[in-house]
């Protein structure tokens, strides 16, 4: 499968314990601090839309997002230029830049004692339905190298779930942890 363009979403433990507004100037900072890899651009406030994205720290190779889009307030991750190596490898690279993003907001100043991430509950998102359609056959082609990327990522074994067979959806895959997990940053050191 010649996936590139990948998404992984984190969720927050409280949904309800931040608001969207409050990630604009923590965004533009990353901006101005380099916090993130790639070349940030810009920051964009979409929380007018009802399930809409909602704040985006757009950058050229990736974009980030705190979003209600699929599912509870998170963070997600959208790789959108093309990365070289295996699947399983940008597949893993892309949970790492997530589980990076998510650590840095869970100690920012402004969340401190406020937003944590679930470690052991994500989505991949195969962002391309023309290489990845969201079909039965399609997700049977990604689940081994996506296993094979999660297997970097969490310890012991993970359940995978096609999250929706709606033919209009992207192809989403629910991963969820078999064993308990302390903390984004335990993942985040598992991956180097």
């Amino acid at each position: 499968m010649d996936l590139q363009k990948v998404v992984v979403k984190f969720f927050a433990e409280r949904p309800d314990a931040v608001t969207l507004e409050e990630f604009i100037p923590v965004f533009h900072r990353w901006i101005q601090k380099h916090a993130v890899e790639g070349m940030l651009i810009d920051v964009a406030d979409y929380g007018h839309l009802p399930q809409g994205p909602g704040i985006a720290l757009v950058a050229h190779e990736a974009d980030y997002f705190i979003d209600r889009m699929e599912g509870p307030l998170g963070l997600l991750y959208s790789r959108k230029a093309p990365s070289t190596g295996r699947l399983s490898d940008r597949i893993a690279a892309a949970f790492k830049a997530a589980l990076g993003a998510c650590m840095k907001l869970e100690t920012e100043p402004e969340f401190r004692g406020r937003l944590k991430f679930k470690a052991g509950e994500a989505l991949f998102i195969a962002n391309d339905r023309l290489n990845a359609p969201n079909t039965e056959e399609a997700f049977r082609s990604l689940r081994p190298e996506l296993a094979a990327a999660l297997a970097k990522v969490y310890p012991g074994n993970t359940d995978l779930r096609r999250h929706t067979d709606d033919p209009r959806s992207r192809l989403t895959v629910s991963v969820s942890s078999r064993e308990p997990l302390p903390d984004v940053s335990a993942l985040l050191s598992r991956l180097g």
